[in-house]
């Protein structure tokens, strides 16, 4: 069950203002070519890409059954040109002024909405060569993510390095790209790591909860289990399943610079359960999160009813029409359910 992505939104959440005089992306000049080919197996871009599976994790058949995707992590790869990297950091030098602090234990130096605050940012989402190639590597169709202010975050080197560029977590998200800007060898440390592990071993490392991940550790995972991604060259990126996937971007040795844009995305298929963490969502707070989540919950629900309406037989009994009712508004419902909570 695909469907048309959600469109952006007509307007923007207050206190957000967009740059004048941008670059003007084109996926012709700022990202790389590809070999093109009919059959997916001999396009060289793939070919060299490493790939692991949800099962090389842990993940049981029924866990990987009940996600869109069967891959867990895709990269390192190239992704972006010298000139996509450069136009990026043009565009990120003037919003760095923007970035944020986490008071928790996640990112301590971040940017987020930077697709309301950026058409050239807004433009690289919603590119459909780059979302083409995130989808054929993670096996499965994606769209831009339906919340904008979660299509486009940044992390910056921390002015502590002793602090990790982000801590140990999962995403609150679907699935995600991490770019990284810099040379990789100009700075010692920094790497995007992930565990080799399923969510339910590291909450029970960690000696927390599933739902807690998000957060963000400190504590040290087993090294043996730890995978140190290696980009080669600015521009370089891994595609993973954000949602299953315990990673971080270590600390630094010295202090460098290290900026890393990571772009998310929604399966394009509604059939199965949403992975979105919506309660944790919805506590960042952010401005126009509500009417995010509230979008996002109705693009789904209006998928799930509509095919509702062209399958069910009108024969059909009140014991199959009231759970397919039920599953077609399914999230609209768990939203409803949260906002009553957090109201006063």
């Amino acid at each position: 069950m695909s469907i048309t992505p959600l469109a952006f939104p007509l307007d923007r959440p207050h206190g957000y203002e967009e740059l004048r005089d941008e670059p003007v992306w084109d996926p012709a000049r700022h990202l790389v070519p590809t070999v093109e080919s009919e059959n997916a197996a001999d396009q060289a871009s793939d070919k060299t890409v490493k790939v692991e599976m949800l099962s090389d994790f842990g993940y049981t058949p029924e866990q990987i059954a009940a996600c869109p995707s069967p891959v867990a992590v895709a990269g390192p790869f190239r992704l972006l040109s010298a000139q996509g990297v450069a136009d990026a950091q043009a565009v990120l030098t003037r919003l760095r002024a923007t970035a944020q602090a986490d008071v928790g234990n996640r990112a301590p130096n971040y940017l987020a909405g930077g697709v309301y605050k950026s058409k050239f940012l807004r433009d690289m989402c919603y590119c459909p060569e780059l979302i083409r190639r995130m989808s054929r590597l993670m096996a499965t169709t994606l769209a831009p993510h339906t919340m904008p202010t979660q299509q486009l975050y940044v992390n910056f080197a921390p002015e502590d390095i002793s602090k990790a560029v982000d801590s140990w977590h999962v995403d609150s998200i679907d699935y995600d790209c991490v770019i990284l800007l810099e040379d990789p060898f100009s700075c010692e440390g920094g790497h995007f790591q992930y565990f080799r592990g399923t969510i339910n071993e590291a909450a029970e490392l960690f000696g927390t909860t599933v739902d807690d991940l998000p957060t963000g550790f400190s504590r040290e995972l087993p090294a043996h289990r730890v995978v140190s991604v290696q980009n080669q060259q600015p521009g370089d990126c891994v595609v993973q399943q954000g949602a299953r996937v315990i990673h971080r971007a270590e600390r630094l040795a010295k202090r460098a610079e290290r900026t890393t844009m990571v772009i998310s995305f929604v399966p394009a298929s509604v059939a199965y359960q949403d992975n979105n963490n919506l309660a944790r969502l919805l506590q960042w707070d952010m401005p126009g999160t509500q009417g995010e989540l509230a979008r996002h919950c109705a693009w789904r629900a209006q998928a799930r009813l509509s095919e509702l309406m062209n399958e069910l037989s009108v024969n059909a009994p009140t014991e199959e029409i009231a759970p397919r009712l039920q599953q077609a508004i399914a999230d609209v419902s768990r939203l409803l359910d949260l906002l009553s909570r957090k109201s006063p």
